[in-house]
């Protein structure tokens, strides 16, 4: 049952990916529909959207200007308590990331949030909202008898932990070459990802729809573009072998002049 919500869970935040993006129809309301209830219960749809976007429009891996970078500037690591300073290298392995890594996000965005909220009336709206929806799903998972902490472990954790493993090894801080990467992989997971999985076409062409990015990875030659510079993997097998307990970086961003600019 859990594993089963788990798949849940990553099919539908990649969906919500997808619709973010414009897709799978041309019609924005109804996309919207298809992914507007809650279920992944942590954080608004509508932030997501804006953080996600932003991170399109971002210097990539850039801590001070892309909301998805899994950075820390050299300031803030000067500034952090060493328990936390261990947190971090623990968030930069695969079992960190799949396991603490879901939790750190949640609690990023929340304090994000929360500060933005004081001057950003949009964002206590999207919070509101998003809590009257929250209560409708938990009425609803009583109703047909849920426990709410199998779906929470299941759909939510689950899926989040999925999702932090599609991303782990996406976006590299090199410098020259494209910061992001290609990661092959069978039916299973490019599936679930809605083959986000080939992130460097996704970034490239985000409107491109998610059946149409083999080919477009093809046209771009993305694995020779890439391999070079944020790196190609040939299945999350690859990744976990290399890095299931090593870290895949050091936490601090290395391009200490993008930051000083």
């Amino acid at each position: 049952m859990v594993a089963a919500l788990a798949v849940l869970g990553g099919l539908y935040m990649s969906l919500q990916h997808e619709v973010i993006h414009g897709h799978p129809t041309r019609v924005r309301w109804l996309n919207w529909l298809l992914v507007a209830a809650p279920l992944g219960m942590v954080l608004p749809l509508d932030r997501y959207r804006d953080t996600h976007l932003e991170h399109h429009r971002a210097v990539l891996t850039d801590p001070l200007s892309d909301p998805e970078s899994k950075y820390v500037s050299a300031e803030a690591w000067q500034r952090s308590i060493a328990p936390y300073r261990w947190l971090l290298f623990v968030n930069q392995t695969l079992a960190g990331r799949l396991t603490v890594g879901p939790v750190l996000a949640v609690v990023r965005s929340i304090r994000s949030d929360l500060r933005e909220m004081r001057t950003r009336p949009i964002v206590r709206r999207a919070w509101l909202l998003h809590l009257i929806g929250l209560a409708a799903l938990v009425v609803a998972l009583r109703a047909v008898s849920m426990p709410l902490w199998i779906y929470a472990l299941g759909f939510v954790f689950g899926g989040s932990s999925l999702t932090s493993l599609r991303s782990f090894a996406e976006h590299l801080a090199v410098e020259p070459g494209p910061r992001t990467a290609m990661v092959h992989s069978g039916w299973f997971f490019s599936l679930i990802f809605l083959n986000n999985n080939l992130h460097y076409a996704h970034h490239e062409a985000p409107a491109v729809s998610w059946f149409r990015l083999p080919a477009l990875a093809q046209e771009l030659d993305a694995d020779n573009v890439t391999i070079g510079a944020a790196g190609v993997y040939r299945g999350y097998g690859n990744i976990a072998r290399r890095y299931l307990f090593r870290p895949f970086v050091h936490p601090v961003y290395p391009i200490s002049a993008t930051i000083d600019a």
